[in-house]
């Protein structure tokens, strides 16, 4: 059997192309909807869990902001399909190797405690499975050709989450 390129892992799947955001979107959609015929609460105190809910995507936009700027300044892309021109290991990239998708699922995980709503948390599956599957492998691969030595480096000293 003929061995695969590497280059096939540099192929991002056509249908995971969209802009990873929109993952979350969905899945919150869907669980929405399922909530609206389906009612589940996820606590009987709901006013609680809307504050909370409400500091968490304060504190998920907040990051997910600061990283947009960061990405700006250095002019390097935000859309994790095209070519890097830059590796950003500073700030919130000491951390995790991902900050930009945290801030999203922070930012989804607070709409599910704002709206008390079960459903939005298991639909969460989906799109976390699709980044650790599908997305985050190819961007890996990615910066692995374009950065080399300092990149593969970078990988070892920094969790790919947290």
């Amino acid at each position: 059997m003929k061995p695969q390129s590497s280059t096939i892992a540099l192929r991002p799947i056509a249908p995971l192309m969209a802009p990873p955001p929109l993952y979350f979107v969905v899945a919150f959609g869907i669980g929405a909807l399922i909530q609206a015929y389906w009612p589940a609460a996820l606590s009987p105190v709901p006013e609680a869990l809307s504050v909370i809910g409400g500091f968490t995507i304060a504190a998920g936009a907040i990051l997910a902001l600061s990283l947009v700027s960061t990405f700006l300044i250095r002019r390097t892309t935000l859309n994790p399909f095209a070519e890097p021109s830059v590796f950003l290991a500073a700030g919130p990239y000491r951390l995790s190797r991902n900050p930009m998708y945290l801030s999203v699922i922070i930012v989804y995980l607070g709409g599910t405690l704002l709206f008390g709503s079960l459903w939005p948390l298991l639909t969460l599956v989906a799109p976390l499975l699709v980044l650790a599957r599908a997305v985050v492998p190819y961007e890996e691969a990615r910066m692995t050709a374009t950065f080399g030595e300092a990149y593969s480096s970078y990988c070892q000293r920094v969790r790919r989450w947290i």
